[in-house]
């Protein structure tokens, strides 16, 4: 019932059938996180892409309600789509997605960019009530947050100048897979 009215919502919003990729969960009892993947979204030649089962476990640092993830890159290779739900099921119930965290893959992502890491901030797609409390019929609200792609030789540089001055270096474009490095 719950994920229903998750894609439901998501329906609303974007108008649009999505494309689904399931990850085979590591939590018996749980099903995967999947990816539930908009092609066209924002625009022609992008993608956007959602989760839907990192919100089934529970996190402590989740004060005003569960997490699920969504990104947006100037790309149409359906890898960094599938991406955001691989990552969500390998740390759900170990890491809080909080702003400002990063996360490093360790490996290319996609085909067509270098990135291999990410950053958490607010979905820049979406707008703020868009992404907060959503009400899925169960005793907790979801709260969207967004991964945005990086290299993971800007760690260092992320972690010194922090979040606000890196989202605001000429440099970065938080669509552009493609971007020069922030340096």
């Amino acid at each position: 019932m719950a994920a229903e009215k998750y894609l439901e919502y998501l329906d609303h919003i974007f108008q649009r059938e999505p494309l689904f990729y399931r990850n085979e969960s590591l939590i018996d009892g749980l099903p995967g996180v999947a990816s539930i993947v908009y092609p066209e979204i924002p625009d022609s030649g992008y993608i956007t892409a959602l989760t839907y089962g990192l919100s089934l476990v529970d996190h402590p640092a989740w004060k005003h309600g569960r997490l699920e993830l969504c990104i947006s890159v100037a790309s149409s290779n359906l890898a960094w789509g599938q991406i955001i739900g691989y990552i969500a099921n390998q740390l759900r119930g170990n890491c809080p997605f909080s702003y400002g965290q990063t996360i490093n893959v360790g490996e290319q992502i996609s085909p067509d960019s270098a990135m291999d890491a990410f950053f958490v901030f607010a979905p820049s797609t979406l707008d703020r009530e868009d992404y907060l409390d959503i009400d899925i019929g169960t005793d907790y609200t979801i709260n969207i947050s967004g991964l945005y792609p990086m290299y993971s030789d800007e760690l260092e540089v992320f972690g010194k100048i922090g979040l606000e001055a890196f989202w605001h270096h000429p440099n970065f474009d938080n669509y552009s897979v493609t971007r020069d490095r922030v340096r």
